[in-house]
C-alpha cells in the first residue's frame, strides 16, 4: 500500500512539473474538427461545467416548475383553474424539464454550453418569478 502511495505522488509531482507556468499562455489547437480552442476566452458561461451544473440543477428541481404553473394559470385565470389545470401543466413542464436536465447533464462536453434548452434557464427561476407575480 505505501508503495501504491509514493508511486501515485511521484506522477503527480512530476504532472506537476511538466506542467505550464503560466496557463494563460497556453494555447490548444485542434485541427480534426476545424476549430481552435483559445485558453484566454473560456469563461464559466462558455465551459462544459456550465452545462453540466445547468443540467444537474434542472434535474434536481424539476419539482418546481408545479408550483410555478399553478401560480402562472391562477394569476391569468382563477385560482381554482390555476391549482387543477395548472398543477397538470406544471407536472408535465416538470418532467420535461427533468429529461432535458438530464440530457444537457450526460452531453455536457458537446458544445453549445451558453444555449440552455429550456426557457428559462433554471426552473426555480420560473417558479419564483411567477410567485411573486402572483403574491405580491
Amino acid at each position: 500500500m505505501k508503495k501504491q502511495l509514493y508511486i501515485l505522488c511521484s506522477v503527480i509531482l512530476a504532472l506537476s512539473l511538466l506542467a505550464p507556468a503560466d496557463a494563460q499562455e497556453v494555447r490548444t489547437e485542434v485541427t480534426d474538427y476545424g476549430y481552435s480552442i483559445d485558453n484566454n476566452n473560456i469563461n464559466y458561461e462558455n465551459s462544459p461545467v456550465n452545462k453540466l451544473g445547468r443540467g444537474l440543477i434542472n434535474t434536481a428541481t424539476c419539482w418546481a416548475e408545479v408550483p410555478a404553473s399553478v401560480a402562472r394559470v391562477s394569476e391569468q385565470t382563477d385560482p381554482f383553474v390555476g391549482t387543477t389545470l395548472g398543477a397538470v401543466e406544471g407536472v408535465f413542464t416538470g418532467i420535461l424539464r427533468g429529461i432535458t436536465g438530464l440530457f444537457e447533464a450526460v452531453t455536457f462536453v458537446i458544445p453549445p454550453y451558453n444555449k440552455p434548452i429550456m426557457e428559462p434557464e433554471y426552473a426555480l427561476k420560473s417558479a419564483d418569478d411567477n410567485l411573486r407575480e402572483y403574491l405580491w
